[in-house]
């Protein structure tokens, strides 16, 4: 119930959002950009160690664009909390889902609180289609204007409104 100090939150998250850059950034042994997405950011998946660096965890529902053929149809795979709006439709999604995700995950913990709860998945869908109902700053006054709109870009209900990559 307690609020991790701004600064360690924000180290936590620069390592996430680098992993998951380099993620985002993977070649196959020719070159080419395998699009990966890994398409489950959330707290449970993010990991410090005792080194104290953030890490991503649980790649299981990762998806490479050259797999796409080989996944089952379009099949809502991870958290539906931290899924941005386009992955819940089952649009096509790219690497601005997982800055979504990773938004929502640093909405949470720069307020101490969920930022989508419902009693179905049906509900929390629509909440997460109407868009993040308030600002991390409104949430706590004591998030500084410069990481609440930082926060508030990468979880744009638009994905061209948000930021375009992890880094």
């Amino acid at each position: 119930g307690e609020i991790i100090p701004l600064p360690i939150a924000l180290r936590i998250f620069v390592d996430v959002l680098t992993g998951l850059h380099d993620a985002h950034e993977l070649c196959d042994e020719q070159g080419r950009p395998l699009s990966l997405i890994h398409r489950d950011i959330s707290p449970q998946n993010v990991l410090v160690g005792s080194d104290g660096i953030g890490r991503i965890t649980d790649f299981g529902v990762a998806r490479a664009e050259a797999r796409l053929s080989s996944t089952r149809g379009r099949q809502l795979k991870g958290k539906i909390a931290y899924m941005a709006p386009e992955q819940v439709r089952a649009d096509r999604i790219d690497r601005r889902a997982d800055v979504y995700a990773a938004g929502c995950a640093l909405w949470e913990v720069l307020t101490g609180r969920r930022l989508f709860t419902a009693d179905s998945d049906a509900a929390l869908i629509h909440m997460i289609l109407q868009g993040v109902p308030q600002s991390a700053a409104a949430a706590n006054p004591d998030v500084p204007a410069a990481i609440d709109a930082v926060c508030s870009r990468a979880t744009a209900l638009e994905p061209d409104s948000r930021f375009a990559t992890a880094a």
